[in-house]
C-alpha cells in the first residue's frame, strides 16, 4: 500500500492517449506550369514554454495532384489538460532538396490537437491561409 510519502511530483504520469493524424488536401493551388503541384505537408508543434515552432515530420510528396491523400501518418501524444498547437504547412515540391525555401509555399493551417480529437468523427477541415484559391481546404 502506498503512503503519502511515496508520492513524487517529478515522476507523475500525465494522462495521455496516442492520436494518429491522417492528412489530405482538396483544391490546392497549382504552382506548376506544365503539370499540377506535387504537394508535401510539414507538421510543426509549438513548444509549451518558449512558443517556438518545431518541425515534427513531413509527409511524402505526391506527384501531380491538387487533391492529395497522404499515406504517411503522424502519431502524437494527446495530453488532456494541455493545449497542443499544431501548424500544417503545404509546399509544392520542385526538386529533391529538403530545404523548404526551395519549394513553392501553398499555404498553412493552424489548429490544436484538442480541436481534432473533439471534432465530429475526429475529422477536422480547415481552410489554408495565404493562398490565391479561397476554396482550398486541408
Amino acid at each position: 500500500m502506498a503512503s503519502i510519502g511515496d508520492f513524487d511530483p517529478l515522476h507523475v504520469n500525465i494522462p495521455a492517449t496516442k492520436v494518429e493524424i491522417t492528412i489530405s488536401g482538396r483544391n490546392l493551388l497549382d504552382r506548376d506550369t506544365f503539370s499540377k503541384s506535387d504537394p508535401i505537408c510539414v507538421l510543426y508543434l509549438q513548444g509549451i514554454g518558449n512558443k517556438e515552432w518545431r518541425e515534427y515530420g513531413r509527409t511524402e510528396a505526391i506527384d501531380n495532384t491538387l487533391n492529395p491523400d497522404f499515406v504517411r501518418k503522424f502519431l502524437l501524444d494527446y495530453f488532456f489538460e494541455e493545449r497542443q498547437n499544431l501548424r500544417f504547412d503545404l509546399y509544392d515540391v520542385d526538386s529533391k532538396s529538403s530545404n523548404l525555401s526551395e519549394h513553392d509555399f501553398l499555404g498553412q493551417a493552424f489548429c490544436t490537437l484538442g480541436e481534432i480529437v473533439g471534432s465530429q468523427g475526429s475529422r477536422l477541415e480547415k481552410p489554408l491561409v495565404r493562398l490565391s484559391s479561397p476554396e482550398a481546404t486541408f
